[in-house]
């Protein structure tokens, strides 16, 4: 099943939450990495794991939906840069 780059994390049938996705692409980490970091505590403290993991849930839920993305507003840029060229063709 593939799903798009442009699917939001938390609609995606294959990440619980995206947490350690959007994480990762925020800085750069691989997924599996961060997924590892999560899953070896979660044998000694899985309370504190899972309370970390909502935790950074929320954080990335709430950056994802305050701060927009690079990529969105570039391509928005260049559809108001093309609406503006259109604008001084009708002209």
């Amino acid at each position: 099943m593939s799903t798009s780059a442009n699917t939001p994390l938390f609609n995606r049938p294959d990440t619980l939450f995206g947490v350690c996705e959007g994480i990762g692409r925020e800085f750069g980490i691989h997924p599996n990495i961060l997924r590892l970091g999560f899953a070896v505590p979660m044998i000694w403290n899985p309370v504190a794991v899972i309370g970390t993991y909502v935790g950074l849930g929320v954080a990335v839920y709430l950056s994802r939906k305050l701060v927009p993305t690079r990529a969105g507003a570039v391509e928005q840029a260049g559809q108001e840069q093309g609406h503006e060229q259109e604008m001084a063709l009708a002209a």
